[in-house]
C-alpha cells in the first residue's frame, strides 16, 4: 500500500463514527488506509485487514533480520559462547 497520503484520506474521528459504513466501503474498495484525526492531529490509521497482516508479517521479518545481524556482529567481535555453555543457561530457566 502506498505511503503517500491524499487529503481525502484524512478524516476527523467524529466523521468516521457518523459515517463508518461509507468509510469502510471506501477503504475496502481503494485498499488504502485512512488517517483519523482528533483535535486536528493524526490519531489512528484504519486499513484493510489484509494490509495490516502484510505489514505485520513484514515487520516480523525485519525484526528477524535485525536479530541475525546483531548475532553475526557479536560473533565477529568475539562476544559469543559455545552451544554447550549457552544450553546450560537455558536449562537453568
Amino acid at each position: 500500500m502506498p505511503l503517500d497520503l491524499r487529503i481525502n484520506e484524512i478524516h476527523p474521528i467524529s466523521d468516521f463514527v457518523r459515517n463508518a459504513s461509507a468509510h469502510t466501503a471506501r477503504i475496502r474498495r481503494t485498499k488504502r488506509a485512512e488517517i483519523l484525526t482528533q483535535h486536528g492531529r493524526p490519531s489512528l490509521a484504519v486499513m484493510p485487514a489484509e494490509e495490516y497482516e502484510r505489514l505485520s508479517a513484514a515487520a516480523e521479518y525485519l525484526d528477524s533480520i535485525e536479530a541475525i545481524r546483531i548475532g553475526l556482529e557479536a560473533a565477529e567481535a568475539g562476544r559469543s559462547k559455545p552451544l554447550s555453555e549457552a544450553a546450560l543457561g537455558w536449562e537453568a530457566l
